[in-house]
């Protein structure tokens, strides 16, 4: 496993992984306070709500790609048929390259966590909720990466489904939402209905996930830790679960 942790991390070092992320993280920011200089009110807080939403942005869709290229390379190169020949199941090499990937993306998410604090001075407590909100939702992207790459092995099919799998899972709320107008004729037919009831039973909510009002204004409804955390729990365990399936069926 150690040894596994070592090369998921000397592959972000080898892609520039860190590099790329964090000269985007330094432009989110930039402009992110240029932004919220320019509101009339609230300044502070703006420049707050958008440098937590654009860096959730790029650390997601970083991952994504370091996620999936990296597993496409690591076919293609025989370095999983190489793993595997070691006295290693292949649960512990799921294991291994998840916890890898989650333990580069958590060295980003610290460094960005500080940073957001020293800048925008917001409450340490909701800036940890924050951070634990975010890494939760890291990790079941990461989880859904992984499993996409096992299952596609084309990098570029790979990446556009978790793309497509983040997109929707974060406008889960507004889909909700829009189940309960009565203004939208489309939303009011039965197929419709049944449709969106259906994607919201599937996708997790990470609308709820590391809100950016909680660094300006904490969290008014901690139930909503709760409910974060049972998500993650059990979208974890089901892609772990399937890539534990899915790499079991392969032959090598």
């Amino acid at each position: 496993m150690k040894s596994i942790f070592k090369y998921i991390l000397k592959n972000a070092l080898r892609d520039r992984l860190y590099i790329g992320v964090f000269l985007a993280l330094a432009l989110a920011f930039a402009l992110s306070i240029f932004l919220g200089n320019t509101m009339l009110v609230e300044q502070k807080q703006s420049s707050a709500a958008f440098i937590a939403g654009s860096c959730r942005v790029i650390i997601v869709f970083g991952m994504i790609l370091f996620v999936c290229l990296s597993v496409a390379r690591a076919f293609e190169n025989k370095e999983i048929e190489f793993i595997l020949s070691k006295a290693i199941s292949r649960e512990k090499f799921i294991l291994g390259y998840l916890c890898g990937f989650y333990l580069a993306a958590l060295l980003i998410l610290l460094i960005l966590a500080l940073a957001i604090f020293a800048i925008t001075q917001s409450n340490l407590a909701a800036t940890f909720a924050w951070l634990g909100a975010l890494s939760l939702e890291i990790f079941i992207i990461i989880a859904f990466a992984l499993l996409t790459s096992l299952i596609l092995k084309n990098p570029l099919a790979a990446i556009m489904a978790s793309c497509g799998f983040y997109i929707l899972s974060r406008l889960m709320g507004i889909f909700i939402i829009s189940l309960q107008s009565t203004n939208n004729v489309i939303l009011q037919q039965k197929p419709a209905q049944i449709a969106i009831k259906i994607i919201s039973l599937i996708f997790p909510r990470l609308d709820l996930f590391a809100q950016s009002s909680w660094l300006n204004y904490g969290i008014s409804d901690l139930q909503i830790l709760t409910t974060i955390g049972l998500q993650s729990l059990i979208y974890i365990g089901l892609l772990l679960f399937m890539s534990f399936y899915d790499f079991k069926q392969k032959q090598f």
